[in-house]
């Protein structure tokens, strides 16, 4: 054996562990890699309500005659593709009251502070959105809908957001969970 080839071969495995090095880096600057996996995989589990905004066109926010300022909930999607959605007032220490506005008066949601619904779902990844397909409802008014949502995920923050009419012009709903652990 001569002295040459004991440095061809060590030169060879530093080229080699220098080409990994880059590769490896390389990927993991990729934005699936950081942002680790697919929205799919990363948005599966159980996930506690932070925050429910209500804002105006305008970006005006507004008292949610739903589920006041601080609604507690829970939101579930598992990997067979069934979801679950919970949220309720926190004030609901008291059976049905009746709101002082007359038209949340009449407003079934309004007065029991309380929301749930459960289904199946689906990506719609290029939208950057989720849809829930409802198939059970506390509101049977909902049953059979496409609840199309945006959705991010961000490690332990899953934030849902979306845009409706309202009798205060259209509104966007951006709704905060947080990873149980």
């Amino acid at each position: 054996m001569s002295q040459e080839e004991p440095v061809t071969s060590r030169s060879r495995a530093r080229a080699l562990a220098l080409v990994l090095l880059v590769v490896c880096s390389a990927l993991s600057a990729h934005p699936a890699a950081q942002a680790g996996g697919d929205t799919r995989t990363r948005m599966l589990g159980a996930w506690r309500l932070e925050s429910r905004t209500v804002r105006k066109a305008g970006g005006e926010i507004l008292r949610d005659p739903v589920l006041a300022a601080e609604p507690v909930g829970r939101l579930f999607y598992d990997a067979s593709g069934h979801m679950s959605l919970q949220m309720m007032r926190q004030d609901r220490a008291h059976a049905i009251s009746v709101p002082s506005n007359a038209q949340d008066a009449k407003n079934p949601r309004v007065i029991l502070g309380y929301d749930s619904y459960f289904g199946t779902f689906r990506l719609n990844q290029p939208a950057g959105t989720v849809i829930h397909h409802v198939e059970g409802s506390l509101f049977p008014e909902d049953l059979g809908k496409d609840f199309e949502r945006l959705l991010t995920v961000d490690g332990d923050r899953l934030t849902l957001g979306f845009t409706s009419k309202s009798p205060e012009g259209e509104i966007t709903r951006t709704l905060i969970f947080r990873r149980f652990r």
